[in-house]
């Protein structure tokens, strides 16, 4: 039976909200240059004009999807980087919890780790800059166990070796997507037997 009582008018946050949660795939899935701010506001059920009353502009809603996506990722990896136990032991830790992340959110994997990152020269300077401060939020929760090893965090050694963990696991993570039969648990020992083998080998005995 039909009624006339009024629908609920969202907040301007919860309205904010469903706008990004309705960017994030479009961005994931067809990336920055292909989205549609027309399809965002359908699936968020408003208009484009209620879409530019919160975000002035394409970038800017994508600027704020991606922030909100590397928030997570961090607060995924910097909860097992704290954890309580060896290096080796917070390390399978973290390397489950980026796996995790994967498997938990794999819109906001997709659109932090595209196979085509943006080609628009404003969004890929946000896409890079997103990237770089991720890195050295990373590179400062793994600083007392690179000291530890016998590393100074800031050297071309250390950010070599951080570099070639985080790609390591970028490329475990595509595969495993190719090959979703496979447990998160076997993913992470095949990185630790491939990533943690170089660190490890530095650590004092």
């Amino acid at each position: 039976m039909a009624t006339n009582a009024p629908r609920t008018r969202l907040k301007g946050p919860q309205r904010r909200e469903l706008l990004l949660a309705a960017a994030l795939p479009e961005f994931a899935k067809r990336g920055y240059e292909a989205a549609s701010l027309g399809r965002i506001a359908r699936a968020a059920g408003v208009t484009r004009t209620v879409l530019y009353d919160h975000f002035a502009s394409k970038h800017a809603l994508f600027v704020d999807v991606l922030g909100s996506e590397q928030r997570a990722l961090i607060e995924h990896l910097g909860a097992a980087l704290r954890s309580e136990g060896t290096t080796e032991e917070r390390w399978r830790a973290t390397f489950d919890a980026y796996l995790r992340f994967v498997q938990e959110h794999p819109l906001g994997w997709q659109l932090l780790f595209p196979s085509h990152p943006p080609v628009d020269p404003q969004a890929q300077s946000d896409w890079r800059a997103v990237r770089a401060d991720s890195n050295r939020v990373l590179a400062q929760l793994l600083a007392a166990d690179a000291r530890r090893a016998g590393l100074e965090p800031e050297s071309v050694r250390a950010r070599a070796l951080f570099a070639i963990h985080r790609d390591g696991l970028t490329a475990a993570a595509r595969w495993w997507q190719e090959h979703p039969h496979v447990s998160r648990e076997e993913v992470v020992d095949a990185a630790m037997a491939a990533l943690w083998t170089g660190f490890g080998g530095l650590q004092p005995s």
